[in-house]
């Protein structure tokens, strides 16, 4: 199941980087931080950035699953405007062609 969210919140954004991009910029990143290639600290180092960037990608995730949920709640309470296109934080739903968002209800 994470590695799904994974995959999807990998997916999600505008720009897709290749693994062996990602690779080189985790290897220049830990460089960067003085650790040498081929050492015990340098391994460290490159689990904890890609560590980071998954526990990332699951939160954006998790935080995504619950503004649609939010959405969800919201339906009926015309406090709240439909979500559409023009809201600029609002997110299509593809599966349900259904708008959500921070500050808007699904219906």
């Amino acid at each position: 199941m994470i590695v799904l969210l994974l995959v999807f919140a990998a997916t999600a954004g505008c720009e897709t980087v290749s693994p062996q991009q990602q690779h080189a910029a985790d290897q220049a990143k830990c460089a960067g931080y003085g650790y040498q290639p081929g050492t015990d600290q340098f391994a460290h180092c490159m689990m904890k950035v890609d560590t980071r960037r998954e526990d990332r990608a699951v939160a954006q995730v998790q935080g995504d699953a619950n503004m649609k949920a939010l959405s969800i709640q919201r339906n009926g309470d015309t406090r709240f405007p439909v979500c559409g296109a023009s809201m600029m934080d609002a997110n299509l739903d593809t599966v349900n062609n259904a708008w959500y968002g921070p500050n808007c209800r699904e219906k």
